[in-house]
């Protein structure tokens, strides 16, 4: 059998494998992590005995155990990087916020709360969970909680299910919540009796498995941290809708720190709450002490009084049928070359934007930049088009070619930001999302009405603010 170093990923087994691997879990692998897909593909198939990675991946599409050993890929490939209590600001906004105003709520003899950890890893993030609703339900015993706790990988839920910690993973633990809810067994911890009653550990794939409905009900509170990062924009986008189904009105979604439904979903209103943001499907907003940004496609009823035009009733923004005539007419585009116009080329890119076809933007994008030597818009579309294809090192550059043909583009700076946050290159972020704020305070209010679509420029600034306050945090 071949060393798993000596496997060669070829370029064509690369689009294979991620294409293969992102349609069974989600889970997406640029090209800056082509040799860490190398390295899982070549440790899973010298375990199956397969002598090249070409006839691993036939064996994953054909033989008759074949789910078998996807399962165990994906379990091999799937990030577990948790701690109890991980981002502490949040887990305050919970304790202090989120479940005092829902046990408000349920009155009477409706007497239920539900939570849910997506992507749960070895069960840190469901037990936190359920310390904290210990922590501050008055009367825990007349209410019937339930934590679901769902994960991918096989092997990180037979660790939570187990609930035992060797002193190394009590990262996170005061003192005295590893007095309250903790026993000391085989030279580690246990998770003691009144946490574990409140958590159930169930396999999951968010991608595949819709909804856990039927074993779990609609819920409260979801956790899904530092997961939709692995995702492409659109299963990221899918992903995010599964939740806001499966949340009751008033229920909150927590994300990780660099993870924002920016240009995802305007369905959730964005509360601040302490020193976290979280996510909420709303309520009537009269809750005092939050600030919220605002779903204005939700909005209806007259205009205010000095306001004069209606931004919901844009002419620019498309509707359903006209994304629909988008998709017949893409199907019958003329080949680029007898395309009669700069113009006719951004069009056809917007409109490859729209429909997802972002290879086919950036073709006609790079076709209209090669003709002028660029333009502002050109670059920003084009940068647009590989963020959304997960390729952020060339969409930092085209964004940063914005700049240089428009130094007011506020947004660019945003993008430029967003993509580095994404990279993990903090420090860079924080110096980009100041740069994106001192730029959007210039704006006219109206100035990027259609790209914010159901957001304002209000609400953009005070997301960049809050990166500024909270990526300080993260190591670079």
């Amino acid at each position: 059998m071949i060393p798993a170093k000596q496997y060669e990923l070829t370029e064509e087994d690369f689009e294979r494998f991620r294409k293969l691997i992102s349609q069974s879990s989600g889970i997406f692998f640029d090209r800056s992590k082509r040799d860490l897909l190398r390295l899982g593909l070549a440790d899973r198939a010298e375990a199956t005995g397969a002598d090249t990675l070409s006839q691993y991946f036939d064996m994953l599409t054909s033989v008759p155990n074949r789910e078998i050993e996807l399962r165990r890929l994906l379990d091999h490939l799937s990030v577990q990087e948790t701690q109890f209590f991980r981002n502490l600001p949040q887990f305050d906004a919970l304790r202090k916020y989120v479940i005092p105003e829902i046990v408000r709520r349920k009155v009477g003899n409706f007497r239920s709360l539900r939570l849910w950890s997506a992507g749960c890893s070895t069960g840190q993030e469901p037990y936190t969970l359920a310390m904290s609703i210990l922590d501050v339900l008055p009367d825990p015993d007349t209410w019937n909680v339930q934590i679901l706790g769902t994960d991918l990988s096989d092997t990180a839920l037979a660790v939570a299910k187990r609930g035992w910690y060797p002193e190394a993973k009590l990262t996170g633990l005061d003192r005295e919540h590893r007095r309250r809810y903790f026993r000391e067994q085989d030279g580690g911890y246990v998770v003691a009796e009144p946490v574990r009653r409140l958590v159930h550990f169930s396999r999951h794939n968010m991608v595949t498995d819709g909804l856990p409905i039927s074993i779990f009900g609609t819920c409260d509170v979801i956790f899904c941290r530092n997961v939709i990062i692995y995702y492409t924009h659109e299963t990221a986008k899918y992903v995010i809708e599964q939740f806001f189904d499966i949340l009751n009105p008033g229920g909150y979604l927590f994300l990780g720190h660099s993870e924002t439904l920016w240009k995802m979903s305007a369905k959730y209103s964005l509360v601040e709450m302490g020193d976290a943001f979280i996510y909420k499907k709303s309520l009537p907003r009269s809750m005092e002490g939050r600030r919220f940004i605002a779903d204005r496609r939700l909005r209806e009823g007259p205009l205010p009084a000095g306001v004069d035009s209606d931004r919901r009733q844009n002419s620019n923004r498309r509707n359903a049928k006209q994304i629909q005539d988008l998709i017949k007419e893409s199907s019958a585009d003329e080949p680029l070359a007898e395309a009669a116009s700069d113009g006719a080329l951004l069009s056809k890119a917007r409109t490859s934007l729209d429909l997802g076809d972002y290879e086919k933007a950036i073709e006609c994008l790079n076709e209209a930049n090669s003709r002028d030597g660029g333009s502002a818009e050109a670059y920003f579309l084009q940068g647009l088009a590989f963020e959304c294809n997960n390729d952020l090192e060339a969409a930092i550059d085209s964004f940063r070619k914005t700049i240089y043909c428009d130094s007011t583009h506020s947004l660019a700076y945003f993008h430029v930001a967003n993509c580095l946050e994404r990279l993990g290159r903090f420090k860079s972020a924080i110096r980009e999302y100041r740069s994106a704020v001192k730029a959007l305070k210039k704006d006219e209010s109206t100035r990027w009405e259609i790209e914010l679509d159901a957001f304002d420029l209000d609400s953009l600034i005070n997301l960049c603010q809050w990166k500024v306050e909270n990526l300080g945090s993260m190591e670079n």
